[in-house]
């Protein structure tokens, strides 16, 4: 019997997923574990493999289809097996099926409007109207020159090409699933949480000579580098611990106080923002942390984030001194009740021990939600957050 390749669940809240991409075509031979397509849930894609050895015989849901989890999307026929197999199998898309659907065009010699009917695949319809091309201006190639996916890409493009009336450059980047949900997220984050800031600065001697006391031997042990963000999750963590406020969540009902830190990790990726989670920091030494952390990167590169990797963060940390910030602040990830913006180590002139010296410095800045959060308790976290930062032996006797 055919193998059924379905809308796989990646995760507890995933309820439907979009074909970004088919890898493969009909007719393909295809081994276990070659990618066959690609999906997209809200803020996740993920590549879809092969389950065994065969042909993929036929597919029934198309890019840019959105169907709910364990819906067929394509048919696998194993060694041995022939197109005769599908005979009986339902069509469980109908969507995707070549029909004829009929709609009112302008006829060029008279004006007025008729009834004619226009062949196009549901697919190419539905791209048409995304794109906001009339389809009825679009010469079909398809059998009996019915309007196919190819031909509305094309006019699309040609569309691209013609100049516009102020010859700009504009260009209309369609909206992904993730840059909905960043939207969304960071609107909601603007528009319910009452934010709030405050800030201090540091002086980082001692992280960075932590870090450089524990490169070497984290390296040989583990195989991977310590960085400084790494040591700020651990510190971070140790100072939530201290004020429980801080990792809570507002509901109608109350304000839930949640008893582990799941620390989330603002990143960039190429096409947007996303918060993968290092679960349970507050229990994890700055080697698990270090390798936590590896593992995550790794997965947003290769686009192998499942829906549980960016679920269930309670506070967020952003760092940015890649860029060389010297300030920056950021908006909370709901539904957290803070995030931590941390921003590069700087040499300055301070003053320290009645001199004026050069010390490496740091700022960070606490957005948090005044809802849940109170000013003096915002500002009891940022005192200890400081002291744990500027001697980091108290996060880790902790």
């Amino acid at each position: 019997m055919p193998v059924d390749i379905v809308m796989p669940k990646l995760g507890l809240t995933m309820t439907e997923g979009l074909i970004v991409e088919w890898k493969k075509n009909e007719g393909d031979k295809v081994q276990k574990g070659e990618i066959l397509f690609v999906l997209e849930t809200e803020k996740v894609t993920y590549e879809v493999e092969a389950p065994e050895d065969g042909v993929l015989s036929k597919i029934v849901v198309q890019e840019q289809e959105t169907v709910p989890v364990g819906a067929v999307v394509a048919y696998l026929l194993k060694p041995g097996e022939s197109t005769a197999e599908l005979t009986d199998v339902p069509a469980v898309a109908p969507a995707a099926e070549e029909t004829t659907v009929e709609i009112k065009a302008e006829t060029p010699a008279a004006g007025a409007l008729v009834n004619e009917r226009i062949k196009a695949t549901p697919l190419a319809k539905k791209i048409a109207r995304e794109y906001g091309i009339d389809i009825s201006t679009i010469t079909g190639t398809g059998p009996s020159g019915r309007i196919v996916k190819a031909d509305v890409e094309k006019a699309k493009e040609i569309i691209a090409r013609k100049p516009s009336e102020t010859s700009s450059e504009e260009k209309l980047v369609k909206l992904t699933g993730m840059r909905r949900a960043i939207a969304k997220n960071m609107l909601t984050s603007k528009t319910e949480a009452a934010l709030a800031y405050m800030g201090n600065s540091v002086d980082a001697t001692k992280i960075q000579e932590l870090r450089e006391m524990l490169l070497p031997y984290v390296e040989k042990k583990h195989g991977v580098r310590v960085t400084i963000t790494d040591i700020m999750m651990k510190i971070t963590g140790a100072a939530i611990c201290e004020h429980p406020v801080i990792n809570t969540r507002w509901t109608d009902k109350g304000i839930l106080y949640l008893e582990d830190v799941h620390m989330g990790m603002a990143m960039a990726l190429d096409n947007g923002l996303i918060v993968p989670v290092i679960k349970d920091i507050n229990k994890k030494g700055i080697s698990q942390i270090t390798m936590d952390r590896i593992e995550l990167i790794s997965k947003g590169r290769g686009g192998r984030y499942t829906p549980d990797d960016i679920k269930g963060g309670t506070f967020t940390l952003s760092a940015m001194g890649m860029f060389g910030l010297e300030n920056f602040s950021a908006i909370i990830n709901q539904p957290e009740s803070a995030i931590l913006a941390v921003a590069a180590i700087m040499d300055k002139p301070v003053a320290f021990n009645g001199e004026v010296v050069i010390r490496p410095m740091m700022n960070f800045t606490l957005t948090y939600d005044h809802r849940t959060i109170d000013g003096a308790e915002a500002g009891k976290f940022c005192r200890t957050l400081k002291e744990m930062m500027e001697n980091p032996m108290l996060a880790l006797a902790q």
